[in-house]
């Protein structure tokens, strides 16, 4: 195994378990409030076998919040699948919009335990491209990631996808009245991901704006 192929491969399941962990956290918050209301469900059982009265009402609020508990964690499971799958191509079409905005689901209380809020400017039309899905999901949170470590007193970046000449850009663009230190890539973590990718990143803007820069085709 070469040294690229090995990095390549350690950045991915780094990746894929940090995800992993933080959606199998989701289902376990969800399956302890699930467990609260079975509790309170057979309190109340038990006292209707004692001879006092069931109120419909808080019956009714139980239910409801068990449910609302069971959606939540069949929206997280199904989060969890498509990562999952996202390893089953090794190249395919994708919707860069798309792809972007599950990336940033699933990292969100990653992203905003760094006190930062990601906001993803959507293109006027789909913006497609063919590229590795997993590996393009794992080089947009690293350089997200990056971007949301680099960024002091900037709480909000702006994502904007756009067409170009070279295939398709991602503008990471902080706002903030303080600017922020800016963007040096000397020793950016993800160079590994950014070849295997025939992609490209500059900081741009005198370092204030960083750009991703994605082939049509890998």
């Amino acid at each position: 195994m070469s040294m690229e192929t090995e990095e390549l491969a350690g950045t991915g399941v780094r990746y894929f378990g940090k995800m992993m962990a933080a959606i199998s956290h989701e289902i376990k918050n969800s399956l302890a409030i699930i467990n609260e209301n079975a509790g309170l469900m057979e309190d109340l059982s038990l006292m209707a076998k004692s001879g006092h009265q069931l109120d419909p009402e808080r019956v009714g609020a139980i239910s409801g919040r068990v449910i609302k508990q069971v959606q939540r964690a069949d929206t997280t499971v199904k989060k969890m699948n498509r990562l999952a799958h996202s390893v089953d191509d090794p190249v395919k079409e994708i919707d860069v919009a798309d792809l972007l905005a599950f990336t940033m689901e699933l990292g969100k209380k990653t992203v905003a335990s760094l006190g930062v809020d990601l906001q993803m400017t959507p293109p006027a039309s789909p913006v497609r491209i063919n590229s590795n899905p997993f590996l393009l999901m794992n080089l947009m949170w690293e350089v997200m990631g990056y971007a949301c470590t680099r960024v002091n007193g900037a709480p909000i970046i702006t994502i904007a996808i756009a067409k170009s000449a070279k295939g398709v850009e991602l503008v990471f663009s902080p706002v903030s009245d303080d600017g922020h230190d800016g963007f040096s890539l000397e020793q950016a973590p993800f160079s590994g991901l950014v070849s295997c990718l025939n992609a490209e990143i500059l900081a741009l803007a005198d370092r204030q704006v960083l750009v991703l820069i994605l082939p049509e085709t890998v």
